[in-house]
């Protein structure tokens, strides 16, 4: 169309004894004029705007769920023998959790199909685990929820190992009225109902488990579990590897 104008504007002033006529754009060409000239002060109003956004807002959560994770699996690595320097690895724990807790992917841990898997213990406070761990008396020690079955297994590093079973359940309204609604979501009842103690060659013993109470899984996802149980023990698991 640029190349009409022109075409018409040089006849025309021919025609008329070098009279100058003043050609003015097709209204094709100022509606495209005023498009580029809207998409260009579009353009560097959104970029502006965006990148003043990006500056100013927080790190993504998945981001920053990951940082986290890693600190606390970092964390848990570490060995300590003393009752002191336990003391503060649980403190720098807890404060790791109580950050994970409000990016928790799965708010209704304790009915989530999540949970119902095979895990490995990678910490723990319960002194009852932690007396195999630190005697070196066990080998990788691993909990099964499946269904509404839970199974411990401590193995010993020379054969046997010791297997309790129980069966878990989700608190009702009626009879736990003083649970507030975050912690009904998260929280599993327990009640071990029977215990094998195999000493391999010396044989296998049953005997009456004791113990019952709740676990709260404040973190869950699908390659981290974290548990605090109505005793303020932790328990940090990660799925068990097949």
């Amino acid at each position: 169309s640029a190349l009409l104008v022109t075409a018409f504007s040089t006849t025309t002033t021919t025609a008329t004894s070098h009279k100058q006529q003043t050609v003015l754009p097709l209204p094709s060409q100022c509606s495209t004029t005023k498009l580029h000239l809207f998409d260009k002060l579009k353009n560097i109003f959104d970029t502006t705007f965006s990148e003043a956004i990006d500056t100013s807002k927080a790190p993504p959560i998945d981001s920053e769920r990951l940082r986290i994770k890693k600190a606390l699996l970092f964390e848990c690595q570490n060995e300590y023998k003393t009752n002191n320097e336990r003391k503060e690895q649980r403190k720098r724990i807890e404060h790791l959790i109580s950050k994970m807790e409000d990016l928790s992917p799965t708010p209704n841990s304790a009915t989530s199909s999540l949970l119902r898997k095979d895990w490995l213990l990678t910490w723990t406070t319960e002194k009852e685990i932690n007396f195999f761990i630190d005697w070196n008396l066990s080998g990788p020690i691993t909990q099964s929820i499946r269904g509404n079955v839970l199974n411990n297994n401590i193995p010993f590093k020379s054969g046997g190992g010791l297997g309790v079973e129980g069966s878990v359940s989700i608190p009702d309204e009626e009879n736990n009225g003083d649970i507030d609604c975050q912690n009904r979501q998260r929280r599993t009842n327990f009640k071990f109902t029977s215990a094998v103690l195999d000493l391999d060659k010396w044989g296998k013993y049953n005997f009456p488990p004791v113990g019952e109470g709740w676990f709260d899984t404040v973190y869950l996802d699908e390659d981290l579990r974290v548990d605090i149980n109505s005793r303020n023990d932790i328990l940090v698991c990660t799925p068990l590897e097949t």
